[in-house]
């Protein structure tokens, strides 16, 4: 009697390749889930909700001092929230352009308790619009 060869098992078989490829699939994904956890910045206007966050967010109210250099040489400012709470702004940047004419200003940043201070990292300035210049000409 003749026996019968087994077929050749044409299954997938696991090499370490493959294994170190899902891996770096894995890792590039939750670096990125982290990263963009991290990206993201909670938008508020409110100075109380500013200082109780523990995260870096974006601060958006209106100018409440003139703004000048502090004797480190940073930028320094009052900015004052809907419900005319203040909070002192503290930026490595120098003044922005348009600074004095600004309708409302949105600091990047976080609260740092030590200094009772926001410190910023970015400064966006709204400033006045052309077309609103325009508008107000044509409804007197």
């Amino acid at each position: 009697m003749a026996t019968i060869p087994a077929p050749a098992r044409r299954g997938f078989e696991i090499k370490p390749l493959h294994i170190a490829g899902v891996g770096i699939i894995l890792l590039a994904i939750i670096y990125g889930l982290f990263g963009f956890k991290d990206a993201f910045r909670a938008y508020t206007t409110s100075v109380d909700e500013a200082i109780s966050s523990s995260r870096s967010i974006q601060l958006a109210g209106f100018l409440g001092s003139k703004g000048e250099m502090d004797d480190t040489g940073r930028f320094t400012f009052m900015l004052q929230d809907s419900d005319k709470k203040m909070v002192k702004v503290i930026s490595d940047d120098p003044r922005p352009a348009n600074f004095e004419q600004a309708i409302s200003i949105v600091a990047i940043g976080h609260y740092d308790s030590a200094q009772q201070a926001f410190m910023a990292d970015d400064l966006l300035v709204k400033c006045p619009s052309k077309y609103q210049e325009l508008q107000a000409s044509a409804s007197k």
